[in-house]
């Protein structure tokens, strides 16, 4: 658990030189902290930067620190008349000094992209690549997202506008980004089937999730332990109408997933707010579950 004061004090001291690097200076209002911009506002508390390029206010308020900016002149006493950059989770409650530290990098990653940097318009379209049945089976390759995803869009075919969002998303992004897909999208469709228990559409779905999981890589199979069947959030009825169509190897992560969430304010928090877009880099990612689960394989060594 972080104390407010000493965690925003700690962000602004991290943020300073990035905002510097962005060219923007701190603007100290009453109340501030001596040589910083950061004063407390209520509950929250907010803090100024301005610069020629115009006016940056970070707001602490209800675990979400609110990016917002507008022009130079813009009136700072109101925030309504700043626009919405962007929303990151700060939740005290759960945090400690590491997810700390992860969000000022975060926050300052943000900022050095949008603000230091002009980020290129991806403007060549791509086409939806899938992984076939053979393939998979084969050990050739494996699932993948966007696999899962042009999977559960056929399975909807009165919502042909799923495969719309997995196109506009990969025509977007330069690649699929999977957890805005799902719970922006899919998500909706696939927690209708689930609370409904129809036996006919329950397996069919499963069907679909079961056999992307037994031969997917480790991002699909964390995207449908913790995005897909997160949401079930531990709810006792739903757990028991889902248990007879998962398979084996799905049961122990669905279920630690689950059982994480139903009980993890920032957890949810983190399910419910999909990552920010970044460049794709280099690195083998090991999925939205281990991130949840606090590392390690999916479903194991949890209690």
């Amino acid at each position: 658990m972080l104390d407010k004061v000493n965690a925003l004090n700690t962000l602004y001291q991290n943020l300073a030189p990035v905002m510097d690097s962005c060219g923007f200076q701190p603007k100290p209002s009453d109340g501030a902290a001596k040589g910083t911009s950061l004063y407390p506002r209520g509950e929250g508390m907010v803090m100024d930067f301005t610069g020629e390029k115009g006016f940056l206010r970070l707001v602490y308020s209800a675990d979400r620190i609110h990016l917002l900016s507008g022009p130079v002149d813009v009136d700072a006493s109101d925030d309504s008349a700043f626009n919405l950059d962007s929303t990151f989770l700060l939740v005290l409650d759960d945090y400690d000094e590491k997810d700390l530290k992860s969000l000022s990098n975060e926050i300052g990653e943000y900022l050095t992209n949008t603000y230091a940097e002009k980020k290129e318009i991806v403007s060549k379209k791509k086409n939806v690549q899938t992984v076939s049945k053979a393939a998979a089976r084969s050990g050739a390759l494996a699932y993948d997202p966007i696999t899962l995803a042009s999977k559960i869009a056929a399975m909807f075919p009165y919502t042909a506008y799923l495969k719309d969002e997995i196109k506009l998303n990969v025509d977007t992004y330069g690649e699929f980004l999977c957890e805005d897909f799902f719970v922006n999208h899919a998500n909706k469709e696939i927690m209708e089937v689930i609370r409904e228990n129809n036996p006919n559409k329950m397996k069919k779905l499963f069907n679909i999730l079961g056999e992307i999981y037994e031969d997917g890589t480790n991002e699909v199979q964390s995207l449908i332990a913790v995005t897909v069947l997160g949401p079930i959030k531990n709810d006792p009825k739903l757990i028991q109408q889902i248990l007879p169509y998962l398979t084996d190897t799905m049961i122990e992560p669905v279920l630690a997933a689950n059982k994480r969430l139903g009980k993890s304010k920032s957890a949810n928090l983190r399910l419910e707010n999909p990552p920010k877009y970044k460049p794709k880099k280099q690195k083998k990612k090991g999925g939205l579950l281990q991130t949840l689960m606090g590392g390690g394989q999916p479903g194991l060594n949890q209690q």
